[in-house]
């Protein structure tokens, strides 16, 4: 429902501009392009996904997941022969949710990280490039069903963004405790 309105708010947006820039005419420089209607488009599953810090922060999560996969083994190494217990199923089960909220967490915290710096690189476009090509807003492709090629500043975006140095959360450690250590603390 949000994405359906959103689309609808920025074809509205669209439309208005549009009569609006053509009552005003072209400001596109010269041998550029302008954007009619005023909104640029930005892929950012793209950027999250080819970008020199996207593929930086999926490397961070396999990490992520190397660390907390190895802490799921050593639970199952600590229930080795006793599986169809109760108290193994329960540790078990357990340790699969907490590595799965784990690794949520930390993907959520990296496409935060990616969003600010994305945030801040549209910005910087934004201020300086801009009102040269006619865009009066920046808006992420995915609220869009379809829109024309001369729209879109992903290309654009993407090489900025890859000056971009992200820093990742720290990895996480993770410490497996047998039953008998974990009850008495």
């Amino acid at each position: 429902m949000t994405r359906f309105f959103l689309a609808f708010l920025f074809a509205l947006m669209l439309s208005v501009n549009a009569a609006s820039a053509s009552a005003m005419g072209s400001n596109a420089p010269a041998g550029g392009t302008a954007i009619t209607g005023g909104v640029a488009v930005v892929d950012v599953e793209r950027i999250f996904r080819e970008s020199t810090p996207g593929r930086a922060g999926e490397a961070h999560l396999q990490q992520v997941l190397g660390i907390l996969q190895k802490g799921l083994d050593d639970l199952h190494g600590i229930y080795q022969g006793m599986e169809d217990s109760a108290e193994a199923r329960a540790a078990l089960r357990e340790g699969q949710a907490a590595l799965e909220r784990q690794l949520a967490a930390e993907r959520l915290a990296m496409r935060q990280i990616l969003t600010t710096h994305l945030e801040k690189v549209i910005q910087a476009w934004f201020i300086a490039k801009a009102q040269d090509f006619g865009a009066r807003a920046v808006a992420p492709a995915s609220i869009f069903f379809a829109y024309s090629p001369v729209l879109d500043i992903t290309d654009t975006i993407m090489q900025e963004m890859n000056r971009e140095k992200p820093t990742f959360p720290a990895l996480p450690s993770v410490t497996v405790r047998p039953p008998s250590q974990a009850t008495q603390e």
